[in-house]
């Protein structure tokens, strides 16, 4: 179904060869490929259920940690979405769910996080294979990522966003791999400067106190179902917009995308994230998700899991530190009854910033103000520091 992924052996190379094949920008990372640019990743993720030939009724399983943003596509296109347990280490035990997999099944979604690729992508292309399901393989955190960065080979289709890792206000892309599908996809809705100004408006207006709550209430007074009221919900501009619907990426992004220094985003990304590690090392409260970054993955952030996350995140906000309670909130029509590592990761991860426009010794600042946010006089207990990849 989707074309051969690369061979082990290529993903244990040094991080040069990774930035050798980075070079220029945007567009040349996934150049001699069947790809559409869209609006969104959301936008490519909806145009993939109608390429895919899903319709209403078939079912996905989907990580249970997850934004929720990546999975209302779906619920738009009337698919069933299931949700299948992670460990605290956004690992799926393969056997549980490969026996979740029903007469309606048609496809699993596999999310890498935080730019990491996930190490059990391989094994889900077999099962995949083994059952006749698609893979969808939402690579928005993880674009810069692989021997050839952008990989996004196991999926029948691979999703990307731009703007998460570089300064555009929109843009993202759906490649195809598997040959049964035609073509390239098409987004042919052209995007006006008035939608863009709407979306952003939008999501000035829901940092305002009680706009969010209101937004929410409508949403159930239009008759979408709460299946969660005792969790709260994800910021409403999470969920999809049909008005997005075919729309491609602008005219000014599109210019944008092609001026980005690729390898250099790499390279200081990467280095963040080494100074996190070795800043992080010693400091009670605060354990990386993931240890270790393995040679070909390029960090969307640093995740950490701390107690007491929310409080955390707006005290160091407060004092200018761009850290975010990654995936904070859940999708109103998802079921996370029994979810329990999904919902610690969601309660817990604090996500802190590695952008190659971090100025030096921007680390060791954010550590110094996280230490300070977890000494005693300043916060409740300790993180749990579970299990890590």
């Amino acid at each position: 179904m989707a074309s051969a992924p690369y061979c082990g052996e290529m993903r244990v190379r040094a991080a040069p060869f990774l930035t050798r094949n980075a070079q220029g920008g945007l567009p040349r990372l996934l150049a001699g490929r069947r790809v559409g640019y869209c609006f969104s990743t959301r936008v490519g993720i909806r145009k993939a259920c109608d390429l895919l030939g899903l319709t209403a009724g078939d079912e996905v399983l989907a990580p249970a940690y997850n934004c929720g943003s990546e999975l209302d596509p779906l619920l738009h296109a009337g698919l069933t979405v299931t949700l299948v347990p992670v460990d605290r280490a956004t690992l799926f035990d393969l056997g549980a769910l490969e026996a979740m997999i029903g007469a309606r099944t048609r496809a699993i979604y596999l999310i890498h996080y935080f730019g990491v690729l996930h190490p059990q992508a391989a094994d889900l292309r077999s099962l995949c294979d083994r059952h006749g399901l698609a893979l969808i393989e939402d690579c928005a955190l993880s674009l810069l990522s692989g021997t050839h960065p952008a990989e996004g080979r196991w999926g029948d289709v691979a999703l990307f966003c731009f703007y998460k890792f570089f300064p555009m206000l929109a843009g993202g892309a759906l490649v195809l791999n598997a040959p049964h599908l035609p073509g390239e996809p098409d987004f042919p809705v052209a995007p006006r400067g008035a939608v863009q100004r709407r979306h952003l408006l939008r999501s000035v207006l829901l940092m305002v106190p009680g706009v969010e709550q209101r937004l929410r209430q409508r949403r159930l007074a239009k008759g979408r179902p709460d299946t969660a009221p005792h969790l709260p919900d994800m910021p409403g501009s999470y969920y999809f917009d049909p008005g997005l619907i075919g729309m491609g990426v602008s005219g000014v992004d599109r210019r944008a995308m092609a001026g980005f220094d690729v390898a250099d985003a790499i390279r200081a990304r990467r280095a963040h994230y080494h100074d996190y590690q070795r800043l992080l090392a010693d400091l009670p409260g605060a354990r990386p998700l993931f240890p270790e970054l393995e040679a070909t993955s390029v960090p969307l952030s640093m995740p950490v899991v701390v107690q007491d996350r929310d409080r955390i995140a707006a005290q160091m906000q407060a004092q200018g530190i761009g850290v975010t309670p990654w995936w904070a909130g859940y999708h109103r029509r998802l079921d996370f009854s029994g979810q329990d590592g999904a919902r610690f990761l969601k309660d817990h991860v604090l996500a802190l910033p590695v952008h190659q426009d971090l100025g030096p010794g921007a680390a060791e600042h954010v550590v110094a103000v996280l230490k300070a946010c977890l000494s005693p006089g300043s916060s409740g207990p300790t993180a749990d520091p579970g299990p890590s990849r």
